[in-house]
């Protein structure tokens, strides 16, 4: 026997649109799937013409609370993003008895934990899966396959933008400018890509399996974030050189109980699973105890992907409640001086004898020492050296570069790229 569950969609743009449609063309599908009929019953947008010309067999409203109050919505689909009013609608839905579905990343990783004890309080239930991965189900990886797991690490290449800019400059020898420039005409980068190139989005990403995977709220501006703006072609040509790929990486582990997690450019090994992920596509890559690693792969962005994961949360809550956790504090975020890592460091240099042995007696002062040298010759005054050194403290690391940077024989600014080798889990 089949069951009848009323949504209310709050936002009709991309993702809401994408609900709809996709309930209307996939309804018996859905049905067959899982026993249950979902019915749009109704959808919440400012610009009610637009709604009205593509769902005209629905109620249509411009005040959320016309969803959150009608007894006969079971579940409320938020979908318009951004913080107010979108956690008040989620807490107003909770609080009258409805469970909720959110693809809201900034929402849930900077006030998550508040949502969450909302949850708690009422009974009811939130489902985020399109919050994280687009179409890649990594929420219902970590509450039900990998639930028995104490999970070691999350490493991801978490948003589609930065990905799709870094593949272009790897394969095509394309400037940063021009790898974003073809993003946008593509549709895999907004107008204003700022989230994107600055690694917010992937912050926001990474947040939210950290708090799930290690039962802490995290305070998310404690989270180091870099972008890619500062990655030239030269950067990822000696990469390439040295055997490694660079990717945005969202990463977080628990060493020590503290929360080592950041979002920042990496290189990793050219044969690493991770390094083979091309243009818009997702991946994450969590190490469980007792599973090991388990790597998933995607599109992570995108109005049907997302609205997939939207469709399958809707469908979880329509048979059982689904609590997020009970969080058992704050996580103690781990200071990013106190990090340590390999390096790959780039400066323009004079072409002069003694500089090196400058450099080299720089960092082994500083108790870091090199793993490889490259210098390229060029008919110039001033040439790039490459180094790539051992495992060092990230503090000892920064004071190497600020006093590499006064020399005057240094041109330009100093590029550092932090090397991960993946020691442990997949290879």
């Amino acid at each position: 026997m089949r069951t009848t569950i009323n949504i209310g969609i709050i936002g009709f743009g991309t993702v809401g649109s994408g609900v709809y449609n996709l309930i209307k063309e996939n309804f018996e599908t859905i049905a067959i799937r899982s026993g249950v009929e979902l019915k749009v019953r109704a959808i919440c947008d400012l610009e009610l013409s637009h709604v009205r010309e593509n769902a005209p067999d629905v109620f249509v409203t411009e005040s959320w609370s016309d969803i959150t109050s009608d007894p006969d919505i079971d579940i409320v689909a938020e979908l318009i993003g951004g913080t107010e009013p979108a956690l008040s609608i989620i807490k107003d839905a909770l609080r009258k008895g409805k469970n909720v579905v959110t693809a809201n990343k900034k929402l849930l990783a900077e006030r998550g934990a508040e949502i969450f004890e909302t949850v708690v309080e009422t009974g009811n239930s939130i489902g985020f899966e399109a919050a994280v991965g687009g179409g890649i189900p990594c929420i219902l990886t970590l509450k039900k396959g990998m639930v028995g797991n104490q999970i070691r690490s999350i490493v991801g290449i978490l948003n589609g933008t930065t990905n799709y800019i870094l593949t272009r400059m790897a394969e095509d020898a394309l400037t940063f400018a021009d790898s974003l420039k073809n993003a946008q005409t593509l549709g895999f980068a907004e107008a204003d890509p700022t989230f994107d190139i600055e690694g917010v989005d992937a912050g926001h990403k990474i947040a939210i399996l950290a708090m799930l995977s290690y039962g802490r709220s995290i305070p998310f501006e404690l989270v180091p974030i870099e972008g890619i703006k500062n990655i030239s072609p030269i950067d990822i040509s000696y990469a390439k050189d040295v055997g490694y790929v660079i990717k945005l990486l969202g990463i977080a582990k628990l060493i020590n109980g503290k929360l080592d997690i950041r979002v920042h450019p990496t290189m990793i090994p050219k044969g690493h699973p991770l390094a083979s992920i091309r243009d818009e596509f997702n991946s994450v890559l969590f190490e469980g105890d007792m599973t090991g690693p388990v790597i998933l792969n995607g599109k992570g962005a995108g109005s049907l992907p997302t609205a997939s994961s939207v469709i399958s949360d809707i469908v979880q809550l329509s048979s059982k409640r689904d609590y997020p956790g009970k969080f058992i504090g704050k996580a103690e975020v781990m200071a990013p001086e106190d990090r340590i890592s390999r390096y790959y460091i780039r400066l323009y240099t004079e072409d002069s004898p003694g500089i090196l042995s400058q450099i080299s007696g720089v960092l082994g002062k500083n108790n870091i020492s090199i793993a490889s040298v490259i210098q390229k010759e060029v008919d110039e005054k001033f040439v790039p050296l490459i180094i790539v050194t051992h495992e060092a403290r990230e503090s000892d690391m920064l004071k190497c570069i600020d006093e590499i940077q006064s020399f005057s024989f240094v041109k330009e600014r100093i590029v550092f790229i932090r090397v991960e080798d993946f020691k442990k889990g997949m290879k």
